[in-house]
């Protein structure tokens, strides 16, 4: 049944109520583009003629990317399948889709909503705020049975090429981080329209999980100066979590993704080859299947290059409008590799390979394999399951923890998610805590699939997150304070103490400490870096 709201700029706004609670308005503009790949600026207004109303009752596009990467993506994450369906894609993708309460009478005239702000992962690559598993409605039930009701905005931003392709040398017309600053205009529009939505524009918690996790965690280090949101809650996702490029590395990648499209270089300037990028069939962009790297030196990342390092030395760029934020990670994060490395059938020989890397770069190899019990006799199910479990540690934990560490500005809450997924694939239902399934989880969208017990305790981690989203309520000690982090498992919610999963000569304590041998300050960004993401990146 569709709804009208009349909103005081925007005017009126044809939504559609669900399960007679929520009102949902879908893929509504929020910035426009020029051009391919020009900055995008936010809208004043929405696309509709002689004053008639916009009609919000249907899923828009996402940002171009791979055919079926519903399905892939899904599948990458050990997710059902049943039930998906291929979303339409656009360049024209800058939308956000917003769920409300109904009927907000039992609110005084002036009250506003808090406000979630969710975007989405997929490696910038794939992925968008609609996809079925990311769905709000159980979340924004949940809180109204809390008697916390909110607004949950999913946003959607460029992605792969048209959000990430850079020219250094033809800049006005393919400027850096497109995505990013997408996102940018996102929080803009939302913080200049959402109170005629029911919303509270200084009550804003942005929520990231994946890349979108590593976004916010970007936009929390950049320095930009106006207010975005009040708080963040980053799932798995951090600064180191995709690997940049620097600006004379993305050129040389437009260069090369130029030929690969049939755009001719040779004896030719960088603008007259971005001129003919703009242009060019839409299928050349989603063919090239570039998988969205953020660029190094720009507004939103003013450094030379993102580390863990860096985010432990609360650099000075840290905003000062972010009043608190929760850093998490799975403790089987590994999970998007694992997977899609069995399905690679050139990938053979894991153990070997992995130990040939490890000696070619650190001194200590066999601590490494001590810590995760890895043989070169493993067959490679059981290799890549450890190895996996090291990405997971190294690349996933590490980096969040580092972030925790160094946020000295502003209130900072570690949580570990340790809850097992519960659906088939490749990995053991019920045993690993993979990536992507913390999200999916807190936002209910497969929550009647669940057993009873597991349910039990995704509602309690849902019911803290909620209160903190509307109220700020902290979901456990600070963790430069006390030490502590919200764990997540099989069995409960609860505070644990640093020793509970970092204790003397455990696996994570271990790990540390042979970083820090190896390299001192630099040793955990050279395990990620230059060990486990070479591996990752190189067959055997």
């Amino acid at each position: 049944m569709s709804q009208i709201l009349q909103h005081p700029a925007l005017g009126p706004i044809k939504g559609i109520s669900l399960l007679d609670k929520l009102w949902q308005f879908r893929s509504i503009p929020y910035a426009s583009i020029s051009q391919r790949f020009a900055r995008s600026k936010v809208r004043s207004d929405l696309p509709k003629s002689d004053n008639s109303i916009y009609d919000a009752t249907h899923v828009g596009p996402s940002s171009i990317q791979p055919r079926g990467s519903a399905r892939q993506d899904a599948q990458s994450n050990q997710l059902p399948t049943d039930g998906i369906d291929e979303q339409e894609q656009s360049e024209d993708c800058l939308r956000v889709t917003i769920t409300r309460p109904l009927s907000l009478e039992r609110h005084s005239v002036h009250a506003k909503l808090p406000v979630v702000v969710f975007l989405h992962g997929g490696a910038f690559f794939l992925g968008s705020g609609e996809r079925p598993w990311l769905s709000p409605l159980t979340f924004c039930c949940d809180a109204l049975k809390q008697a916390r009701p909110l607004l949950f905005v999913s946003m959607n931003y460029r992605l792969g090429a048209l959000g990430f392709f850079h020219s250094p040398e033809a800049s006005e017309l393919i400027p850096p981080n497109n995505g990013l600053h997408d996102q940018i205009r996102g929080f803009e529009w939302i913080r200049k329209h959402i109170a005629g939505f029911g919303g509270d524009p200084d009550n804003i918690t942005a929520i990231g999980q994946s890349a979108g996790g590593e976004s916010l965690s970007l936009h929390n280090l950049s320095g930009h100066e106006a207010p975005l949101y009040r708080r963040s809650i980053t799932l798995s996702g951090s600064l180191v979590t995709m690997p940049p490029k620097s600006p004379s590395q993305h050129q040389e990648n437009f260069l090369k993704q130029a030929k690969g499209m049939g755009i001719p270089t040779e004896d030719r300037s960088s603008v007259e080859i971005a001129q003919d990028m703009c242009t060019i069939d839409i299928q050349k962009i989603r063919e090239t299947t570039f998988v969205g790297a953020p660029c190094t030196s720009d507004d939103v990342m003013p450094y030379d290059w993102p580390t863990m390092q860096l985010a432990r030395s609360a650099p000075s760029s840290q905003v000062s409008w972010l009043e608190s934020q929760i850093v998490s990670s799975c403790t089987y994060d590994g999970s998007i590799s694992y997977i899609m490395t069995s399905k690679n059938e050139q990938r053979k020989g894991h153990a070997k390979s992995f130990l040939r890397i490890a000696e070619e770069l650190i001194h200590n190899p066999q601590s490494l394999l001590d810590i995760y019990n890895i043989s070169a006799d493993d067959d490679d199910p059981t290799a890549l399951l450890k190895i996996c479990q090291f990405e997971s540690d190294i690349g996933f934990f590490t980096a969040a923890l580092s972030q925790a560490t160094g946020s000295t500005r502003t209130k900072t809450y570690l949580q570990l998610f340790e809850l097992g997924n519960p659906f088939e694939g490749l990995l053991p239902q019920n045993k690993f805590a993979t990536h992507t399934w913390d999200i999916v989880a807190l936002l209910g969208a497969f929550e009647a699939r669940l057993p009873d017990h597991l349910n039990t305790v995704v509602r309690e981690w849902r019911k803290k997150t909620i209160e903190y989203i509307t109220s700020g309520t902290k979901p456990c000690a600070e963790w430069r304070v006390a030490g502590a982090a919200l764990l997540v498992d099989n069995n409960e919610v609860k505070s644990v103490a640093k020793k509970e999963f970092m204790g003397k000569e455990s696996r994570l304590d271990r790990l540390w400490a042979l970083a820090e041998a190896e390299k001192g300050e630099e040793g955990c960004d050279f395990l990620w870096e230059g060990l486990c993401r070479r591996w990752l990146d190189r067959g055997s």
